[in-house]
């Protein structure tokens, strides 16, 4: 029985990677100007100057300005500038700079009195993690505001495109604009929005909002808001997939903005045989940690459920520990957990030191964490202090197969709730994964249990890139299951 249902979840990811193959090419965007270079190249030194009147209409978005730390430079095959008015004209791959914020062109208007520079033409904006193109730019220097037409580029992995940009300090708005992370010519899935305010690597928040899968708009919000920071992406495009306890599944989270920090989500999901499993709440994005209030039904890698009603959590945002290699997290929470047999008020606190990758060879790395956790659960009045300690070992023998080996500790592993608990106190790991080409990636991973001396998973996966939708179907052999998951790959 578990074969066919592999094989019917094989034959689903077929019929879906035959439609995805009328394949996208990658978005070549004209991310640079280029012209014949000229004999010779001129350099201009600008000093600080005042804020211009343009500039000083645009200061209700920033309360401070940020201090220049460098003087202007501007670079060109052909330099003309007036000592008197300040006016500079510069012609042939022109570059203007100023700390990390750059901008070329091949024809550039400026003024090194008000630190402004006109581009009527195409021109390039370059700051850290974001690169725009558009034309008729406009950008003060010293306030850092300024605005772009015809925009398209990069903000960190978003692709963005816009009828209007404008730039505040730390802060871009983009009008009648697209993001994505899928780079295609017609993107598999994209976001519109008539506004879309951008933190990069924070958060963007977009206002009449149409959520689309290539030409259809799937569903429209008239709020919505999405997290930039590195592993806090939720999707907000369907997923489906399939669990031989849950049966076939389908999933949408969604997410509504009730300020600049605080949002209200949910996650959707129903289930073949469980039924529908909700979860909702809010959370408030603070700049070093973030508070969530949520209820709902929670399922762990081994298909144990709870419903938390509800629970409150603190965490902290990963931290460095001083100068040292290290970095840590903290969190805390609170609630009332209940499965099939049991309710109680769990409360859970967290403290995790990560080392930094250690190199010890040409593709071999190491990885050491070691932590401590505090548990108590009133439905037996008990405590559990655990110890954890987990090291990584992962060797990449060729672009196509890497192998690891990973060692896991957990002292005092038993809980009153299988949900997220060590399955073992002593647990040694293998596995690995090889791309059979740039489409398909197999892998395998088995389990060990060191102190009962038997394997305790074996589960063999196969990764199927269909562009920006990845397709993963993995049999777990120990335990007779399958499991299927379609899902974006870069939203």
């Amino acid at each position: 029985m578990q074969i066919k249902k592999l094989m019917v979840c094989a034959s689903v990811l077929m019929l879906v990677s035959n439609a995805s193959m009328i394949g996208q090419a990658a978005d070549k965007e004209t991310d640079e100007v280029t012209t014949p270079p000229k004999a010779t190249t001129t350099k201009v030194t600008t000093p600080k100057a005042t804020t211009s009147k343009k500039a000083s209409s645009q200061k209700k978005e920033s309360e401070t300005k940020p201090e220049v730390k460098a003087p202007i430079v501007v670079e060109g095959d052909n330099l003309s500038f007036s000592e008197e008015t300040g006016e500079i004209f510069a012609e042939g791959n022109v570059v203007v700079k100023q700390n990390t914020d750059t901008i070329s062109a091949d024809l550039i208007r400026g003024n090194n009195k008000t630190t402004e520079v006109w581009i009527d033409g195409q021109a390039t904006l370059q700051q850290p993690g974001t690169k725009l193109v558009g034309t008729h730019t406009h950008y003060n220097y010293t306030t850092q505001l300024g605005n772009m037409q015809q925009v398209k580029g990069l903000v960190g992995a978003e692709h963005l495109s816009g009828q209007d940009l404008e730039f505040f300090p730390g802060k871009m708005i983009a009008h009648d604009g697209t993001m994505t992370k899928c780079p295609a010519i017609v993107p598999d899935y994209h976001m519109s929005a008539d506004r879309i305010e951008i933190w990069p690597g924070d958060k963007m928040i977009a206002y009449n909002v149409k959520m689309w899968i290539k030409k259809t708009v799937i569903y429209s919000m008239p709020k919505y808001q999405k997290s930039l920071k590195e592993g806090e992406s939720d999707s907000a495009f369907p997923r489906i997939g399939y669990r031989s306890h849950d049966g076939v599944f389908i999933s949408q989270n969604l997410s509504y903005p009730l300020s600049d920090n605080v949002s209200a989500f949910t996650d959707l999901t129903y289930y073949s045989k469980s039924g529908f499993k909700p979860i909702y709440g809010l959370i408030d994005r603070e700049k070093n940690y973030k508070i969530s209030l949520v209820q709902g039904y929670y399922q762990d890698d081994d298909d144990n459920w709870i419903k938390k009603q509800p629970d409150v959590k603190f965490e902290l945002y990963r931290k460095r520990l001083g100068k040292l290699p290290v970095s840590y997290t903290f969190d805390t929470s609170y609630g009332k957990w209940t499965d099939k047999y049991k309710s109680s008020w769990h409360q859970e606190t967290n403290l995790y030191f990560s080392h930094d990758t250690i190199v010890l060879g040409k593709g071999l790395n190491l990885n050491l964490g070691t932590g401590f956790q505090r548990v108590h659960e009133s439905y037996n009045d008990s405590t559990s202090n655990r110890i954890k300690f987990d090291t990584t070992l992962s060797k990449q023998w060729s672009p196509r197969f890497t192998t690891t080996t990973e060692y896991h500790y957990t002292k005092n592993h038993t809980s009153l709730f299988n949900y997220n608990a060590a399955d073992m106190a002593r647990e040694f790991d293998v596995g690995f994964t090889y791309k059979i080409d740039r489409m398909n990636t197999i892998g395998f991973r088995q389990s060990y249990d060191l102190d009962n001396s038997k394997v305790y998973d074996r589960d063999y996966t196969w990764y199927r890139d269909l562009h920006c939708w990845q397709a993963v179907i993995t049999y777990r052999a120990e335990r007779g299951q399958v499991r299927f998951d379609l899902s974006t790959t870069r939203w």
